[in-house]
């Protein structure tokens, strides 16, 4: 089950990822921008990565509602996700999907959108 806790962290066996939006609470039906982080497993940025994104409500077997995009990398291995937007509380998963097509970089953010950190 995920959490409904902000920043959201996700650890795997190659890396360490930590995404938050820029706006605390999340609003809903506003489009906003997310900061993903992510390290490998010593600790080093990832840097230089170029990936697209999407997602949804599992449950409800729907995307996103808008078509977010990576907007640039402003220091090494930080993220900025620009165009995400949630149309109702429950379980979502923001997916970063490497556009390099020798990659492997596949990962999931999964979280709950309720009443403790949107409105």
């Amino acid at each position: 089950m995920a959490s409904s806790t902000l920043p959201v962290i996700v650890q795997t066996p190659k890396y360490s990822i930590t995404a938050e939006p820029t706006e605390f609470p999340i609003v809903l039906n506003k489009i906003h921008s997310w900061i993903i982080h992510i390290d490998d497993t010593t600790g080093q940025p990832v840097q230089g990565l170029e990936f697209q994104i999407k997602g949804g409500m599992p449950a409800h077997q729907h995307g996103l509602p808008t078509q977010p995009l990576l907007i640039n990398e402003p220091k090494p291995g930080e993220y900025i996700v620009d165009g995400i937007k949630f149309n109702m509380y429950g379980a979502w998963i923001i997916e970063l999907i490497d556009l390099n097509p020798n990659s492997k970089f596949h990962q999931k953010i999964e979280f709950d959108l309720d009443h403790t950190n949107a409105k």
